[in-house]
């Protein structure tokens, strides 16, 4: 049972986090979305590591042949996330220190490396709405159990 809880606490951070990282286009100092970008991919890596039981066997050949549509579509989505929140989470690090980037390429013009941050972060947006969506009623059962639908008033 601490697990589960757990994994709902890491999910509702990450959750946050991810929003909240996205409020550097209504203002947010870049310092500010600098330190919540590293929390959220602490966070993310948290997920993965928390969440690995249920990914590991995609890499099984011969488990991804017995896999439904659904299931591999489910896989897919996470797969494809992991790969767009991993390299913007790395253009972020590389944007954030630049002498990282200069001394590992030698560039010093970082606009490539903002456009390939700002594409993997609306990727990973979209992949994140499709991901939430596709464990829905998971989230719901675990709401519903608890009856969190009837709250307290004021």
């Amino acid at each position: 049972m601490k697990n589960r809880k757990l994994k709902i606490a890491i999910d509702i951070l990450l959750t946050v986090f991810f929003i909240l990282s996205y409020s550097i286009f209504v203002g947010m100092p870049v310092s500010l979305h600098m330190l919540v970008g590293i929390i959220a991919a602490i966070l993310s890596f948290a997920h993965v590591l928390i969440n690995r039981k249920r990914f590991l066997p995609v890499f099984r050949i011969n488990t991804v042949k017995k896999l439904t549509v659904k299931a591999k579509c489910q896989y897919g989505v996470s797969l494809l996330l992991t790969l767009a929140w991993s390299v913007c989470i790395i253009t972020g690090i590389l944007i954030g220190f630049p002498v990282i980037l200069y001394s590992l390429t030698g560039m010093t013009n970082l606009f490539m490396i903002y456009a390939i941050h700002i594409l993997s972060a609306f990727l990973s947006l979209i992949l994140v709405i499709i991901h939430v969506a596709q464990h829905m009623r998971r989230v719901l059962s675990y709401f519903k159990k608890r009856n969190v639908s009837q709250l307290p008033t004021a």
